[in-house]
């Protein structure tokens, strides 16, 4: 019996369609992370956004500015 064993690279395409994976992944990560810094700046009071120099609004019902 023979056992015929290549050591080559991965195809192109296969490379390809995993850096497209990992783009993607580091994608939603990154949305992810900026949605929670969002809501935790949001659940803070007026007065401690203020203290870190966090810009004001001119509407009342929105604290924070995106």
């Amino acid at each position: 019996m023979t056992v015929i064993i290549t050591h080559g690279r991965r195809p192109r395409r296969d490379l390809l369609h995993t850096d497209r994976l990992v783009g993607l992944w580091r994608a939603v990560n990154t949305a992810w992370a900026r949605r929670q810094t969002m809501r935790a700046l949001e659940a803070l009071p007026p007065e401690t956004l203020k203290d870190i120099g966090w810009p004001t609004t001119d509407k009342k019902a929105t604290r924070i500015v995106r």
